[in-house]
């Protein structure tokens, strides 16, 4: 059955921790493409099945993340990378108004539509017929948006960054042959950026009644924040009722994030200056400086938990099933301090989401095979928090792809992922502080997704 020597796995896991080092440096900021900022952590395989099965499919080292317990039946070890692109497309149609009830001046450009990479790294090798250990470079959580400054809907924001780059370490152990269980532990670096236009002298006219033009004296406010390092936990377990069936769950713990970094102003002097003036009329206000100053957020990453069946009809055709649920009502508002006052508290009130999918191979030759799938994944996001930064809607998946064999040790796979969006309302209205400005209308939606994996069976 499975028997390494110690030097052999020895050798491995230099190669993997060689391997992680090299996949990190090269980690980028990412674009949301599941519900909200959630990504799949799934190689080009699962995208292809439209991130159905989970890692139940015969030898998939992604089990290191998705559900450790897989591990334990696998034939051999694994090393395995994938490079993912992913393009969303975003539209807005409607228009905003000032506080005067004026448009806003300004273009209407796609705040998405380029592909940008991300990598997913994954290992995982058995040490004897009942213990296997893993690990895997993921990136479970990210999204850029980017508008430029003088756009229409400026005052709801212009660039957003949000990168959760987790790296993990996992066991498994096989109770019997049917039955086995694992468990694990991540270490998050989370890193975000956000940047606005305000509106101060519509922020004067809102809160003072001052008769000030809006629109006259913008103000860009970036922020940067992160946090170097948080932890998580995650655990599932596999069970084979019959030859023919296999069924998993797995669940991922909430990882806990306090950012801090700082926050700057830049544009127009008499704008900041009016900002900087604003609690000397109203203490309730927040001390905005001129000269910026630290920010922290509180930005938990939510839990999640998934249950996955395959079924192997014969030697050729497998089919899976996959139910993921993700806790998105944890995450009620984004609230940004600096020296402990609220300088910008945003409501998002999310709900949970679940995501459907089916999918499965086709094996037409011993080195060809052919992936498919279809989905739903749900919206967390609703009419009170959607806004430009994530202008997410409910999605329908279709993907395909193909698997090809090199020989005993090496195989690749591309898949092919498109998102159907329906159109997601829009309608907001800034506070007072931001400008107390209007958006109403809809943004058209779609998303594209390629990815390519390498597999290295040792």
């Amino acid at each position: 059955m499975n028997h390494y020597s110690k030097p052999r796995m020895t050798r491995y896991g230099a190669r993997a921790a060689l391997a992680l080092a090299v996949v990190s440096a090269f980690a980028v900021p990412v674009v949301a493409q599941a519900g909200a900022f959630q990504l799949p952590t799934d190689n080009a395989a699962g995208w292809a099945r439209a991130n159905a099965g989970g890692s139940l499919f015969l030898d998939d080292p992604t089990a290191a993340y998705n559900n450790p317990a897989a591990m334990s039946f696998f034939t051999g070890p694994l090393l395995q990378a994938t490079a993912t692109d992913i393009r969303p497309q975003a539209q807005f149609h409607g228009q905003t108004l000032d506080v005067d009830g004026n448009p806003t001046t300004g273009g209407n450009p796609n705040g998405f539509g380029k592909f940008v990479p991300f990598p997913n790294l994954a290992w995982a090798f058995p040490i004897n017929d009942r213990f296997a250990v893993g690990g895997s470079l993921t990136v479970p959580f990210g999204l850029e948006s980017k508008y430029n400054s003088q756009w229409q809907g400026r005052y709801f924001g212009t660039e957003t960054k949000l990168e959760s780059i987790a790296v993990s370490l996992s066991g498994a152990f096989k109770v019997n042959d049917k039955f086995s269980v694992g468990a694990g532990i991540l270490g998050q670096r989370t890193k975000a950026e956000l940047n606005t236009m305000l509106d101060p002298n519509g922020a004067a006219k809102a809160l003072f009644g001052l008769p000030l033009p809006p629109q006259q004296d913008d103000v860009q406010l970036n922020v940067n924040v992160k946090r170097k390092f948080s932890f998580g936990y995650f655990g599932g377990f596999v069970f084979k009722p019959t030859d023919q069936d296999t069924f998993g769950m797995s669940y991922h713990s909430r990882v806990q994030n306090t950012l801090s970094g700082s926050y700057a102003l830049y544009g127009s002097q008499s704008g900041k200056q009016l900002l900087a003036l604003a609690p000397a009329l109203n203490p309730s206000l927040p001390n905005i400086s001129p000269n910026g100053g630290p920010a922290s957020a509180q930005f938990n990453t939510p839990a999640f938990a998934s249950a996955d069946w395959l079924h192997a009809f014969n030697d050729r055709l497998s089919i899976a099933g996959t139910i993921k649920w993700t806790d998105w009502s944890s995450f009620k508002d984004l609230t940004l301090t600096s020296n402990g006052q609220t300088m910008v508290a945003l409501t998002e009130d999310f709900k949970d989401s679940f995501l459907y999918a089916v999918g499965g191979d086709y094996k037409l030759t011993d080195a060809w095979t052919l992936h498919a799938g279809i989905g739903y994944d749900e919206t967390p996001t609703n009419i009170i928090s959607r806004d430009p930064r994530v202008p997410d809607g409910a999605r329908k998946l279709v993907g395909i792809g193909v698997g090809y064999k090199l020989s005993n040790h090496m195989s690749f796979d591309l898949g092919y992922q498109h998102q159907f969006v329906s159109n997601t309302p829009v309608h907001l209205t800034n506070q007072p502080i931001l400008g107390a400005g209007t958006m109403n209308g809809y943004f058209a939606d779609s998303g594209d997704v390629v990815s390519v994996t390498g597999t290295y069976h040792f």
